[in-house]
């Protein structure tokens, strides 16, 4: 399959663009099944590309590009990628990201005696009118209705440990350029949809922001002009690869939000360029805490 830039890409025709997303189903990790093509649209761009299934979980390819990405500095509060220009190869993308800290277990896996603090914050929460409770770096219970939902904490002790169960082989993590690339779909604004913060904006954690209904879901969780969902949250970062090792893109662990800095430097963090300043101070498994990841195919 030939490395189609995104110009290129956007001229073939729909029957020329499956044909060669049906071909790449030779070269990818075994387990891949190809779905539909679909385009998809926001913040002005589009793109139509092809979805892929792999053990649940939808793939999309994005096709590469020369590109530039970072910003200039602006304040004491927001430390940012530098300006530079960066070639990005062709990727089949995970949709949306998964928790690197926390994983789901069934009730029927809790060992009676290894888990018994667990399940007796079971039983107590089970009485209770809580819909979560976490025990730090430990375990999480959601409610579901009738049923309690249990989430115990990743116990690796590095990211080269925990790379050993996350990443199978064929796939790994996409690095900062290719991030930056990814949630900013080609723009160079500061945040994908433009260059501010503002009180028209219905943001998780801030309340009176926007309106909408209870269910519907914050606008920024919704999926970009490449198909792919993030967060949207300064509450949460997403694991990429840089050429030192490791950093968390999209937020700052609700640093400043929770710091009291308000909406608009609360929300700074979800900026495409921002690096957390504060970082290296964090153990592995303070990152973790608040890590998502997404898995990619390189092509």
């Amino acid at each position: 399959m030939e490395a189609w830039n995104r110009t290129a890409w956007g001229q073939l025709t729909i029957e020329e663009k499956q044909s060669a997303l049906l071909e790449l189903l030779e070269r990818l990790p075994a387990g891949f099944k190809w779905l539909r093509l679909e385009r998809f649209e926001r913040y002005g761009r589009s793109l139509e590309t092809g979805v892929f299934l792999h053990e649940g979980s939808e793939y999309v390819y994005v096709p590469g590009d020369t590109v530039t990405l970072g910003r200039p500095e602006l304040h004491e509060y927001a430390e940012m990628s530098s300006v530079r220009e960066a070639v990005i190869r062709p990727l089949l993308v995970q949709r949306s990201p998964m928790s690197a800290g926390w994983y789901e277990c069934p009730l029927d896996r809790l060992d009676p005696e290894e888990d018994e603090d667990v399940l007796e914050a079971i039983e107590e929460f089970r009485q209770g009118p809580h819909t979560s409770y976490e025990y730090s770096q430990s375990f999480r219970l959601e409610r579901d209705g009738d049923q309690i939902v249990v989430y115990l904490f990743d116990d690796s002790e590095s990211f080269g440990e925990w790379c050993e169960t996350e990443l199978p082989e064929g796939f790994t993590l996409p690095t900062e350029d290719e991030w930056e690339y990814l949630y900013g779909a080609g723009a160079r604004t500061l945040f994908p949809w433009g260059d501010e913060i503002d009180a028209s904006m219905r943001l998780r954690h801030v309340s009176g922001s926007g309106e909408a209904a209870a269910a519907d879901p914050y606008p920024l969780e919704l999926p970009n002009a490449f198909g792919l969902c993030f967060p949207g949250d300064p509450y949460k970062k997403e694991l990429v690869l840089t050429p030192d090792g490791i950093t968390g893109k999209g937020g700052d662990g609700g640093c400043n939000l929770h710091g009291g800095l308000g909406a608009i430097l609360g929300y700074l963090p979800t900026a495409t360029a921002y690096r957390d300043p504060y970082e290296s101070e964090l153990a592995w498994e303070d990152l973790l805490d608040c890590l998502v990841y997404r898995r990619v195919v390189r092509l």
